[in-house]
This record gives structure tokens, C-alpha cells and sequence, in this order.
């Protein structure tokens, strides 16, 4: 039987599929940036900008996710950004010339700006508040297990020739091909939660009595109602959607459509949100500088094998720094509802500092042999222990963000934090080439600098002291800005309910106000009794 259990493992297993492809399709591009350099006779800024023009189209294409995902079922959102992404990825891998990959690109980043704010709405919805943070460790993990496996593949398929057809072009086929596939298991088999319960429940008609299935039994179970017994041994659920407590609920009067721009502009005014997006520009512009970290290693001398090793180091560190930050938000959240997941996130910026500056400054270049590759237990040491310690901002923001707004506005949220942050912080891809050859005089494009051993040599310092730059500076900027969270997340908190059990009242007087109407549950058989369920079952629930 379909089950609401099995619904809900089948979706997840399905989103993280569609987090390992949407960012194994973000690092393929950077990991064959020698070779498309080559190929297109492109610089280094001309590739940042390549990059650019999907990033820049993702952040403002972020909305339209948002805002549909809040009135249609977001798996098919989902399985059609898949479908277009992937399609996309494709023509990027045919392209011609910088233009034409410039233009694929571009539309690559609707298909990702689709995908990325629903999946993170689905797996809010589908958990509980208290496992939120270790649920979206999970996420961010899978997602870098895709970034490795796409960088690592990439890289090393990008010089080689595959029937007639240059590596780095196959490895954008291919990963096309997957994304294609996902889009399909997506649309077959994902469940919207919202769409699921619908079909449990019906609303209160002129018939308020209930026929329970083993379906419905569950989901009921799921939500978890507190002093509310399981429908075996009572039966009728009526729902009333008034914030008023009443004693008998005849009938629920329909919730009045709110309009698109208010439910935006609802979100826009949060204190909480507007601190996390702006820490996010800043924060977000090292993690898109980075993507030149692989043609750095190359033009210091690494292998391709090498380097493209060392950066699947970084991507399993990042990937294990998801989980371990989600697991330790969690805790902190529990140990300090107010400020733990601020502090996790603060100390996670802070690590950033001094470990990008020993990577890029403080480790040799060659050995006494004047030769590269055999200083990699070295970089090695140092990319897994930043990949692990600077990665868990993502599963703190996301699971603050999934607390501060009603649960119907989480697409609305991640969305537009995703446009907010995208559009400003996808500056950081060309900046780091621009400043590499304007202020660190970095010489001509990648044909003829990596064929020149002593320019790139210069060219791989000019390379380091950019990334610096971008690193450093913003990730001050963004342990800053944090600051900012310790005076009103927990008031924004509290105001929306979402998890903080401290702010529904029980067998009494009337819930305290919230920017959404709570539920009165009645259960009827004998006697009646009246509950104020959490703010977190209102239209649906997370299954936990």
C-alpha cells in the first residue's frame, strides 16, 4: 500500500537525487575550465563571466519557483527544472564558440533556479523542526557528493577524446543524460505533501463525520496533535481554520486567497530574513570564487588527476561538514533555542579566515625537485579540514529560515534568499579574474599560459593572491553581519510559532497572535474537548 511513511522516503530519496545532479551540473563547468579556456580561447575573467550568466539568471529566476511552488505541486516543478537543466547542459557541451555557451549557460540557470527553493520547501515540509538542521545536513552532504562526483569526473574526462568527441564535451552529455532521468523519477514518483494530505483529509462539509482509512490514521499520527487520541477510538476530526476558540465548530469558513505580492511582501519585512540574505551576498562570494581553485592547482602544476583529487577532497569535506553542521545546529538549538544555530554558523565563517590564507600562502609550490604533485598530502591535509569546518551556513540558514515563516511560505523564502543572494554573489566568479589580471597581472588566456611553465607560474600566484582577496574580505563582512541574528531571530521566531512549543496555550484561553490562524481540533465521541494544535499543522503537516 502507498503509504504516507513510504510517500514521504521515496520523496526525500528523490530530492537528494536531484541535489547530487543540480550541483554535479554546477561544478562540471569549472572543472574543465582549461579546457573550454583552451578550446574557446577564453581568460580567465571571460570564464567567470560564462559562469556569471548562469549564476546571474538562477538568482532572478529564484521568484518564479517561489511563487509557483506555493500554488502548484512542487515535484513537478522539480521534474521539469530537471528536464530543462539537463536539456541545457547539453547544448553547453556543443557550443561553438563563448557566446553560444554564454546563452546555454544562461538558460541552464532556469532550470536550477526551478529546482533548488522547492526541494528545500519539500524537505522543511516533510520534517519535524526539532531534526530540520540534521535534514538538511543530509541535503547539503548528497548535493557535495554530487559536486565531487561531477568535478572529479569532469576533470579528468576533459582532456581525452571520446569517439571523435572532445572529453569535456562528453562529460556535459552525460551528465545531461542523468539529469534527464531524474526529471522522470521525479515526475513519476515524488509526492508533495500538501498534495498527499489533501487526499487523506477532506474538509468540513454539511457531512462532518469522517471515514478513516490506515492512510489517514497515519498522517493523523504523524502530526502529532498534542492531547488529541488516535482516530481508532474517536471519531470525527473537524477542522476549523478561525483564530477564535469555540467550543462547537459547525462548519470552517474558507481562508480568503492572499495575493502573491503579499505573501512576498510579508516575507520581505522579517528582520531575520533580511540579516541571513545579507550575510549571504557576502558569505555566498568565496563559495563562487572557488570554482577557480581547480585551474589554480593546474596552473601550479598539479596533474590533472591531481587536481582534480585534491578538489574531491574538498568536495567529500564540504559534503561530511554538511552533516556535521546540521547535526550540531541541532544540538545548539536545543542547548540555546535563540542563539545556537547563530553561533554554529558564526564559528563555521570564522574557520574560513585562517584556513584560506594557509592554503593559498602558507603551503610550498614545488619540492626540492622543483616538482608539484608530491606536495599533495599536503594540500590534501588542508582542503579536507576547510571543506569540513567553512560548510555549515546552508543547514543553519535553512532550517532558521523554515522557523521564521508560516510552512505554506517556505517556497516564497528560499526562493527569493536564493534570488537575493544569487544575483550579488555570482559577482565573485569574474571578479576573481578580474582582479587576477588587472591587479595581480595575470597574462594572456589559458592556451598559451599553462603551455608556458614560468607564466604559470606567475600566473597561478596572481591566481592565489585574487582568490584571497575574495575569500577573506567577505567572509569578515559575513561573521559581521551575523551578529544581527542574536537580537531578532528569536523574536521572529516566536511570532511565527513554527516549532517553539512555548507559544501555543492548551485547554484554555485564547493562542497568543500569529501571523497565521491556528487550528482547533475537535474530537468528538461522549464528550467533546477542544486543542489548539501547533502552528506547524496548519493545511498539513511535516511527517516525521
Amino acid at each position: 500500500m502507498n503509504t504516507p511513511g513510504l510517500a514521504r522516503k521515496r520523496t526525500l530519496v528523490l530530492l537528494n537525487i536531484a541535489s547530487v545532479v543540480e550541483r554535479a551540473d554546477e561544478q562540471v563547468l569549472p572543472a574543465v575550465y582549461l579546457f573550454i579556456g583552451k578550446a574557446l580561447h577564453a581568460t580567465p575573467a571571460q570564464l567567470g563571466t560564462l559562469t556569471l550568466c548562469r549564476a546571474l539568471v538562477q538568482a532572478l529566476s529564484s521568484p518564479i519557483s517561489g511563487v509557483v511552488g506555493n500554488k502548484v505541486d512542487r515535484t513537478h516543478i522539480v521534474s521539469f527544472g530537471c528536464f530543462l537543466w539537463g536539456i541545457m547542459t547539453a547544448a553547453i557541451g556543443m557550443a561553438d564558440s563563448l557566446r553560444q555557451a554564454m546563452i546555454y549557460s544562461g538558460i541552464n540557470g532556469i532550470g536550477l533556479a526551478l529546482v533548488v527553493p522547492c526541494v528545500q520547501s519539500l524537505i522543511a515540509d516533510y520534517t519535524p523542526a526539532e531534526k530540520r538542521g540534521a535534514a538538511f545536513g543530509v541535503l547539503y552532504f548528497t548535493g557535495a557528493l554530487g559536486g565531487l562526483i561531477g568535478g572529479f569526473f569532469a576533470t579528468n574526462l576533459g582532456r581525452s577524446t571520446v569517439f571523435g568527441i572532445e572529453g569535456w564535451r562528453c562529460a556535459f552529455h552525460l551528465v545531461a543524460l542523468v539529469s534527464i532521468v531524474t526529471s522522470v523519477m521525479t515526475m513519476w514518483l515524488a509526492v508533495d505533501p500538501r498534495k498527499k494530505l489533501a487526499g487523506l483529509i477532506s474538509p468540513l462539509g454539511d457531512n462532518p463525520k469522517e471515514r478513516w482509512t490506515d492512510d489517514a490514521e497515519s498522517a493523523f499520527s504523524s502530526m502529532k496533535l498534542p492531547g488529541v487520541e488516535s482516530p481508532r477510538r474517536k471519531s470525527t476530526l473537524r477542522l476549523d481554520l478561525t483564530p477564535i476558540n469555540t467550543t462547537t465548530v459547525e462548519s470552517a469558513p474558507k481562508v480568503p486567497n492572499r495575493k502573491i505580492w503579499e505573501d512576498v511582501l510579508s516575507v520581505m519585512r522579517i528582520r531575520t530574513f533580511q540579516i541571513i540574505v545579507l550575510q549571504g551576498i557576502v558569505g555566498s562570494m568565496p563559495w563562487n570564487a572557488m570554482v577557480f581553485i581547480t585551474l589554480w592547482l593546474q596552473l601550479l602544476g598539479f596533474s590533472d588527476f591531481a587536481a582534480s583529487l585534491l578538489m574531491a577532497l574538498f568536495a567529500l569535506g564540504s559534503a561530511l561538514g554538511g552533516l556535521l553542521g546540521g547535526a550540531i545546529g541541532d544540538w545548539a538549538a536545543k542547548t540555546a533555542p535563540d542563539k545556537g544555530r547563530i553561533m554554529a554558523a558564526q564559528f563555521s565563517v570564522a574557520c574560513g579566515l585562517p584556513l584560506s590564507i594557509i592554503l593559498l600562502k602558507g603551503l610550498p609550490t614545488e619540492d626540492a625537485h622543483g616538482l608539484t604533485d608530491s606536495l599533495a598530502p599536503r594540500y590534501a591535509l588542508v582542503m579536507s579540514l576547510f571543506g569540513l569546518l567553512i560548510s555549515w551556513c546552508g543547514s543553519a540558514n535553512s532550517a532558521i529560515f523554515a522557523e521564521i515563516v508560516p510552512d505554506n511560505l517556505r517556497s516564497v523564502i528560499y526562493a527569493f534568499d536564493r534570488s537575493f543572494e544569487g544575483a550579488v554573489a555570482a559577482c565573485g566568479m569574474p571578479l576573481v579574474g578580474i582582479i587576477a589580471e588587472r591587479g595581480f597581472n595575470f597574462e594572456g588566456h589559458l592556451a598559451e599560459s599553462h603551455a608556458d611553465a614560468a607564466k604559470a607560474s606567475l600566473n597561478a600566484k596572481a591566481l592565489a593572491n585574487a582568490l584571497l582577496v575574495c575569500l577573506v574580505i567577505p567572509w569578515t563582512l559575513c561573521v559581521i553581519f551575523y551578529t544581527g541574528l542574536y537580537k531578532y531571530y528569536p523574536r521572529d521566531r516566536r511570532r511565527a510559532g513554527n516549532g517553539v512549543a512555548q507559544d501555543v496555550k492548551i485547554m484554555g484561553s485564547s493562542p497568543r497572535p500569529s501571523p497565521a490562524a491556528p487550528v482547533i481540533v475537535e474530537v468528538a465521541s461522549g464528550s467533546s474537548s477542544n486543542r489548539l494544535a501547533p502552528r506547524a499543522s496548519h493545511g498539513y503537516s511535516p511527517i516525521s
